[in-house]
């Protein structure tokens, strides 16, 4: 009879998760699975990679994407395609080293409560400084949401090299993965009527690269009309790691990495689609400008959305600090309290990492500024004194305060530049902002819970650090033996009550645009979460196992680094905080010197081969015009230099004006020569 009764429940649960729903697209037709969530055992629909546009490969590679033309007969819905191919360093939460996924990746996933209803519409998109991308239900799985009453969808998109390469003249054009976003929203407000979602109310729901890649679509025409709402978490596209320069530069750096002698723009990119994808990824590192830190005091990504300067169907057309919101809605914005742990697991993980290098290089800038210290100077030695004295207690880095460090990362990194990012979306939209803080430390903080088994002294059992806030949206699926146990508990925990606070503002902001719209909320019980006022400090809500609402996250902090920009930036002369009489254009230590005219290209090459056989770092650029004997015009050369190669030019180079030097390799020549 026992086994009777077991053979009756196993065929019953293998009935509902083979039970498939039909929908009918102008694609064709798609069939997805039903499936129970794990809070409330509710069944929901999941269409998991339906094809928005055709597989970016060949001749579509670093090209715009083509919208997906269809399929014949039944589309199967049933599984996670994979990611944007990737390649993955931070091996955050034990994530896999190196490169995964596919080209073969533009898909949409969608999650509905019912196929027949007029549910809000949540897209949601959780990227890595556009580097690395989680696939749908594989990694976060929106039941939560989509229990009350959500629907949720995902766009894979192309990320880094793949996604981002431009020769900056149409040819390769940047933002490409930013163009597949658009076409993925272009999709849902097609199709998501046939799976229950409301296609005039869908919010952009993003953390971190996500959270910068919705705020930018507040700034682009190409993205107007098809969203109405935006949930920013812990990312802005104030940052200063954003928007590099010299781009094409880097483009031709890539293709000589990989053996690519291209003429023009054009050779380069028939070049590139012929090479395999996963070579193109190792390339990459060849690309990265790995001294932008002692140069701008900025860490600098190259491969991620860009300023498109007179680009035919461009998506960015200036700079968020410059541009005017086009996308008027309301936003709910926020971060962690303790971001900065994420900067430093390698000094939590290893205190015997840390060096003298690292107060002696402390300085670095928050956001995008008007000038840049000259590394070495007596102001640079300044600027990282005040550092150092306003954030470490005992007034120097050590093993005892590498948390005191931490908060000065966060705050560099991602908190400045997020609490900037709120008061500027609040004085330029005319909509409201919600404003938030993510405070709470319970089993479902991933990030913390992973960081704490690997550490070699005390966290502190409080605070969120990166990515902590997910897994009270989502059920995080390398925690999910932690949420049976903890949802199995006879009493309510913590985590719990704080994951149903949460998933209800939310969703009350997909739903209203208000996260507390009524007072008689049975899971918030009449709290009221007040946005931003334009005439006193930011009101902001402080979560942690109870909300209440409070103003300035960042106390004295946010005042230090109001006070530090401003004061440096007025000790600046033509963009640099050097010593009084410094050249500017040189390293410090260096005299300026007089350079000349070249006679010959051939010579000047061999003569600069043999003084690069002395060691040295490559901290000049060379620059001058070939000219052509062939069409009789002049061709623009660029060559690093090292010191001692600069110093055999200089002996050996006759009398002109048309060489340039400048300290900065990736320097934008064109705008910041010094003809000497």
């Amino acid at each position: 009879m026992k086994t009777l009764v077991f053979l009756t429940i196993f065929v019953i649960t293998q009935c509902s998760c083979d039970e498939t729903i039909e929908v009918n697209l102008k694609q064709g037709v798609v069939v997805g699975k039903v499936k129970k969530t794990i809070l409330n055992k509710q069944d929901i629909y999941t269409f998991k990679g339906i094809p928005y546009a055709e597989p970016p490969t060949g001749e579509l590679r670093f090209q715009p994407p083509k919208p997906h033309t269809g399929w014949n007969d039944y589309l199967e819905a049933f599984k996670n395609k994979p990611t944007c191919m990737q390649f993955s360093s931070s091996m955050r939460n034990n994530e896999p080293f190196g490169i995964s996924g596919s080209e073969d990746c533009l898909y949409v996933s969608v999650f509905t409560p019912d196929v027949k209803g007029n549910a809000p519409v949540i897209v949601f998109d959780y990227n890595d400084q556009f580097r690395t991308w989680f696939n749908g239900t594989k990694t976060y799985s929106p039941d939560f949401l989509v229990e009350e009453v959500v629907v949720v969808v995902t766009i894979s998109h192309r990320l880094a090299i793949l996604g981002y390469l431009t020769t900056e003249d149409g040819v390769i054009k940047g933002n490409n993965g930013l163009r597949d976003f658009i076409l993925g929203l272009e999709w849902i407000k097609d199709n998501i009527e046939q799976f229950g979602g409301d296609p005039t109310k869908v919010t952009l729901m993003g953390s971190r690269g996500g959270a910068t890649l919705a705020e930018l679509l507040l700034y682009s025409e190409k993205a107007k009309g098809l969203f109405s709402g935006a949930i920013l978490q812990s990312g802005t596209s104030l940052e200063a790691m954003y928007f590099s320069k010299n781009l094409k530069k880097k483009a031709f750096q890539l293709g000589a990495a990989l053996n690519i002698t291209a003429a023009d723009s054009k050779e380069l990119l028939e070049e590139l689609q012929k090479l395999d994808a996963e070579k193109i990824l190792f390339a990459e590192i060849d690309t990265i400008d790995t001294e932008s830190i002692d140069l701008y005091q900025i860490s600098s990504f190259p491969f991620a959305p860009t300023i498109e300067d007179e680009i035919e169907d461009a998506v960015l057309t200036t700079s968020p600090e410059d541009g005017k919101i086009v996308n008027d809605v309301p936003v709910i914005i926020g971060l962690n309290s303790r971001e900065g742990l994420d900067a430093v697991p390698h000094l939590i993980f290893e205190p015997n990492l840390l060096t003298d290098s690292l107060e002696q290089n402390i300085v670095k800038l928050p956001i995008r500024t008007n000038f840049r210290f000259l590394h070495g100077s007596s102001k640079y030695k300044e600027a990282g004194k005040d550092i150092v004295n306003f954030y470490l207690e005992d007034k120097s880095l050590h093993y005892g305060n590498i948390l005191e460090y931490a908060v000065y990362m966060g705050d560099v990194f991602k908190n400045y530049a997020v609490d900037l990012a709120a008061h500027k979306l609040a004085s330029g939209l005319s909509s409201d902002v919600f404003y938030y803080m993510f405070d709470f430390r319970g089993q479902w903080n991933e990030n913390s819970q992973f960081m704490m088994t690997r550490a070699r002294s005390s966290m502190g059992h409080h605070g969120a650090t990166a990515g902590d806030e997910l897994c009270y949206l989502h059920v995080c699926s390398r925690i999910k033996k932690s949420y049976d146990q903890i949802l199995n508990l006879p009493s309510e925990q913590n985590e719990v009550k704080v994951m149903k606070k949460m998933v209800r503002l939310w969703s009350n902001f997909a739903k209203t645009r208000n996260p507390t719209p009524l007072k008689d909320d049975s899971v918030l019980k009449g709290f009221t979460w007040k946005p931003i006022t334009k005439d006193s400090e930011a009101d902001y809500l402080h979560i942690t196992k109870t909300l209440k609402m409070k103003t300035n996250p960042l106390g004295e902090r946010k005042k230090f680094w109001e006070e530090f920009l401003e004061k440096y930036s007025k000790m600046a002369i033509d963009g640099v905080v050097g010593d009084e009489g410094s050249e500017v254009n040189a390293p410090a230590g260096d005299e300026p010197k007089e350079v000349d005219e070249v006679k010959e290209v051939d010579e000047v090459e061999k003569g600069l081969d043999d003084a690069s056989k002395e060691e040295g770092e490559k901290v000049y650029t060379f620059d001058w015009f070939d000219e052509n004997e062939e069409n009789d015009e002049e061709e623009e050369k660029i060559i690093d230099l090292t010191p001692s190669e600069l110093d055999w030019l200089v002996e050996n180079v006759e009398k002109g004006d048309d060489i340039i030097i400048v300290n900065d390799p990736g320097d934008d020549i064109n705008n910041t020569r010094d003809e000497l």
